[in-house]
């Protein structure tokens, strides 16, 4: 058992020799209480028959002050302790005047002495030993000699001038020998007290140490998960915008995710109109993200709020506390926003728009935030700038499937039109015979997946194809289609060749030829050759007067007669 387990100590405040003291005292008031109200009882009984008025004065003030100081704790602790020895050397006199050497006057003495070097220190102790020394010395002088008048059960039991020396040396002895022990231990006590103090403080050290150390590791564990949760966010938004292309799935799954990982208050994508005069919300979450996009909530470029600044400045805006802030939106549909964050959407130099994060607690970005969400914006910026450029090629290659179908519709329809009749038919051998009726199948021609220029009809005695036949016939169809496709190119080709001839034919003609007639003639000629072209003919008309006036050499009339035009 050591003396912190002994005397409850739990701190390094505990462990110095006053408080010790200041305990012991504390309970040797205690005790004194409870011995002396048993003691003040008894006595004050017993003084009242004896009609010793003035010794129960004494008694009643010393209990009473001894009550108080044992109640009231705050008292300052040397007003305490030099309130016991005086009470304490109060009662060895008036003990000893009472009861000489038979009473308990030499017990409150040497309690006077020892609890002196106790409470006080050995200077203390020593000096109340000889006070009590020459206390005892002084009473047995005058009660030997009948100096002053005493009581007659002191006359009774006082002794002989031997009898007062010899109890004198004896407790001299005793007392020297109690304050030379109690004043070694208290110094060992104070030693090991100060050795306690000073290891409980190496230890107190050492907790606090690893306290901190503990509060660090706290602190970095939850910034690496903090980390660790930006990286998976900011790569599960590369995820999605990989394989989302809708720019408004897009962006609404981006706010959700971001909301959610990084447990904010709300966020929201605001994008540029055309003249780049406002900055219109198109994505937010929440009910509040939805109230404000159905009032078509827009923010002015350079305007009084942190969208407004991002997007104009093209630089991150960060407001730890928007009730300090001096450009923020007060936004009605927000009301428990202490932190936001705006930063732009950059494609390029160009900034696109701006995404908005905001938080219910003060203080709760940093850099790495900044960091973390800029870098989400840059590619949230390119995936809405790849999402509207496969959306022209969309429309792109929609309108060129559209134009190559009308293309198709009147390459066709001029096919079906110089050759009226494009049926072929063909039935089975002789001899092959179906039982009931015929089952027609219609098997479309198709090119380029959609586009029809026919059908294949065949007519069979029953109902049902299998899978492999079925695939045979559409296979068979797309290749008549091709074909069918290729020979329309094929002539397509050659009239073009034919044409591009003859025009060459026509050009060197024309540059070789220089006579009017001859001209005309070759221009005519040249025509005729040119397959389906059955007759040609060539009118010259000479052109109208203008402002009514009649141009010399021109006839007037509109007719084309011999005169004015020439078919060869």
């Amino acid at each position: 058992m050591n003396l912190t387990s002994l005397f409850g100590a739990g701190s390094t405040e505990d462990t110095s020799l006053q408080t010790w003291r200041e305990r012991v005292l504390q309970a040797l008031l205690w005790l004194l209480l409870v011995i002396g109200s048993i003691a003040y009882i008894t006595n004050v009984i017993d003084l009242i028959g004896q009609q010793a008025w003035s010794l129960i004065v004494v008694i009643t003030v010393a209990y009473v002050w001894v009550l108080v100081i044992t109640v009231v704790s705050r008292l300052p602790y040397q007003i305490r302790a030099y309130s016991v020895l005086i009470v304490s050397y109060i009662l060895g006199p008036f003990s000893l005047s009472t009861f000489a050497l038979s009473g308990d006057g030499r017990i409150w003495l040497l309690f006077f002495a020892v609890f002196g070097t106790v409470l006080l220190g050995w200077r203390v102790g020593a000096i109340s030993l000889l006070i009590v020394i020459g206390t005892h010395a002084l009473f047995g002088y005058v009660m030997v000699n009948d100096f002053i008048p005493i009581s007659e059960e002191a006359l009774l039991n006082s002794t002989t001038a031997t009898g007062w020396v010899t109890t004198g040396i004896v407790m001299s002895l005793v007392g020297a020998i109690l304050i030379t022990a109690i004043s070694i231990l208290l110094q060992g006590l104070d030693l090991s007290l100060s050795g306690l103090q000073d290891s409980l403080q190496t230890q107190k050290d050492l907790t606090d140490t690893l306290e901190a150390e503990q509060i660090q590791l706290e602190e970095r564990t939850r910034n690496l998960e903090r980390r660790l949760t930006q990286i998976r966010t900011a790569a599960e938004i590369s995820r999605i915008i990989v394989g989302e292309l809708n720019p408004e799935a897009l962006m609404q799954r981006v706010v959700d995710l971001i909301k959610d990982r990084f447990n904010l208050y709300y966020v929201g994508i605001f994008l540029l109109d055309e003249k780049k005069r406002y900055a219109n919300l198109v994505s937010g979450t929440g009910e509040a993200g939805q109230r404000m996009l159905a009032a078509g909530h827009r923010l002015s470029v350079g305007g009084s709020s942190m969208i407004g600044w991002a997007t104009a400045n093209k630089k991150p805006r960060i407001a730890m506390d928007v009730g300090r802030e001096a450009i923020h939106f007060n936004n009605p549909y927000l009301p428990l926003t202490r932190s936001e964050l705006a930063l732009p959407l950059l494609r390029g130099n160009e900034v696109m728009g701006a995404l908005s994060v905001q938080s219910v607690e003060e203080q709760a970005f940093d850099e790495d935030d900044i960091a973390v969400l800029q870098n989400i914006s840059d590619i949230l910026a390119n995936a809405l700038e790849n999402a509207h450029l496969f959306e022209q090629i969309e429309n792109t290659l929609e309108e060129i499937s559209n134009l190559n179908r009308q293309y198709l519709n009147q390459a066709w329809a001029d096919v079906l039109q110089s050759q009226e009749d494009l049926e072929y038919s063909d039935e089975a051998p002789s001899g092959s015979t179906y039982a009931g009726d015929l089952v027609e199948l219609q098997v479309p021609l198709t090119l380029r997946g959609d586009q029809s220029i026919g059908n294949i009809t065949i007519e069979s005695g029953r109902e049902k194809w299998s899978s492999d036949e079925m695939e045979f016939i559409e296979a068979v169809s797309t290749q008549a289609a091709l074909a069918l496709e290729s020979v329309r190119l094929l002539e397509e080709t050659q009239r073009q060749v034919e044409q591009e001839a003859a025009l060459n034919r026509i050009t060197t003609r024309f540059a070789q030829n220089l006579d009017f007639d001859s001209l005309l003639q070759t221009v005519v000629s040249e025509l005729g050759q040119l397959s389906n072209v059955r007759d040609a003919s060539i009118h010259i008309i000479p052109p109208e007067p203008s402002n009514g006036d009649q141009q010399p050499g021109a006839t007037t009339s509109h007719a084309a007669d011999d005169d004015n035009w020439r078919s060869l």
